[in-house]
C-alpha cells in the first residue's frame, strides 16, 4: 500500500524530515520507497541530514546526479542551530558518505558490493539510469531484479531508503521498472507537489 504525501511548498522544510514519527518509521530495518514527485531526492537528503544531526552515520548513493551539496549544507546549518546540544555543521556533514554512479551498471555494482549493517543507506534516483534508452529494456529489467535482491539483503540489517521518479513520456515502456520497485518495497510513499495557491481576483472598484 502506498501512502500519499504532499511535498511542502517551502524547500527548507521538506517532508518527511519535519515529521519525527515518519523519520522514526523510515529508520527501521526495511526497504522504504519515496516516488512520484521531482522532490524525491531533496526529501531523501533532508531525512539523511536529519539522521546525521542525531549523530547517525549515513551512506548516500547518488544514481541520478541529484546530490545537492549546497542544499545539504544549508539544512545542516539549520539543524545545528535548532538542536539543543551544540553541533558543528561540518561534523554533521562528515557523517554522510557519498558515492556516485553514472550508469545503471555502476549503481548496481555499488549496491551489490555494499556491506550489510545497521548504517542507513539512501539511494537517490535509483531508476534514473535504468530509464536510459541506450540500455535495452530486457537488460534493465534483469539488472534491476538483481539490484532489488541486494537492496533486500541490505534492508534485512539496516534501513534502506530509495527515491524514484516516474518515467518521462519518451520512456513510458519502462513503467514496469517502477512497478517492480513498488512491489519489492516494504513501505512506499507517493510524493505529490502541493496544489498551487488560489488566485484571488481583486474586486471591481465601486463606481
Amino acid at each position: 500500500m502506498t501512502n500519499v504525501l504532499l511535498a511542502p511548498a517551502r524547500s527548507d522544510l521538506p517532508i518527511p524530515a519535519a515529521d519525527p514519527a515518519l523519520v522514526e518509521a523510515i529508520s527501521q530495518p526495511r526497504l522504504s520507497l519515496f516516488w512520484g514527485a521531482e522532490t524525491t531526492a531533496r526529501t531523501l537528503l533532508a531525512v539523511a541530514t536529519a539522521l546525521a544531526g542525531r549523530g547517525q552515520p549515513v551512506r548516500v548513493f547518488d544514481g541520478g546526479n541529484r546530490f545537492d551539496g549546497y542544499y545539504v549544507a544549508r539544512l545542516a546549518r539549520q539543524l545545528a542551530g535548532s538542536l539543543r546540544r551544540p553541533t558543528d555543521p561540518h561534523e554533521l556533514l562528515g557523517r554522510m558518505r557519498l558515492s556516485r554512479a553514472f550508469t545503471c551498471f555502476q549503481l548496481a555494482e555499488l549496491i551489490e558490493t555494499a556491506p550489510a549493517g545497521p548504517e542507513p543507506l539512501f539511494v537517490l534516483e535509483l531508476l534514473a539510469t535504468f530509464y536510459d534508452e541506450s540500455v535495452p529494456l530486457a537488460d534493465s529489467e534483469r539488472l534491476l531484479t538483481a539490484t532489488i535482491a541486494h537492496l533486500k539483503r541490505l534492508a534485512a540489517c539496516g534501513p534502506v531508503v530509495i527515491g524514484a521518479r516516474e518515467p518521462q513520456t519518451l520512456v513510458k515502456d519502462r513503467w514496469a521498472l517502477l512497478d517492480r520497485l513498488q512491489a519489492a518495497a516494504d513501505a512506499a510513499w507517493l510524493l505529490r507537489p502541493p496544489p498551487p495557491p488560489a488566485v484571488i481576483q481583486p474586486g471591481l472598484p465601486w463606481a
